[in-house]
């Protein structure tokens, strides 16, 4: 399973140009934006305190081309976990 850092290379995040401030006591979500996309990450706040280990990634964009940029960065990847959108195969 990736972790946050493995997300965060494979998809260009950088955590001063593209994080929101999250907020809560818990802090258990990461979110970024980039290239009209938001990105989630559900961290496992269970484990260690200043975990990497993620339950779940959310990807939201109303701009097709957007989401299709960024899953074409992450197909580069060789070893990433699966996962669906609400996109067809023809992106």
């Amino acid at each position: 399973m990736w972790n946050l850092s493995d997300y965060r290379r494979y998809m260009l995040l950088d955590e001063t140009e593209h994080e929101m401030e999250e907020g809560s006591e818990l802090n258990a979500w990461r979110i970024y934006v980039k290239d009209d996309v938001l990105i989630v990450f559900e961290l496992d706040v269970s484990a260690e305190e200043d975990t990497d280990e993620l339950l779940v990634v959310y990807l939201v964009s109303f701009q097709r081309e957007s989401m299709g940029n960024l899953l074409s960065e992450m197909g580069k990847a060789r070893n990433l976990p699966l996962f669906r959108t609400n996109f067809s195969v023809q992106i």
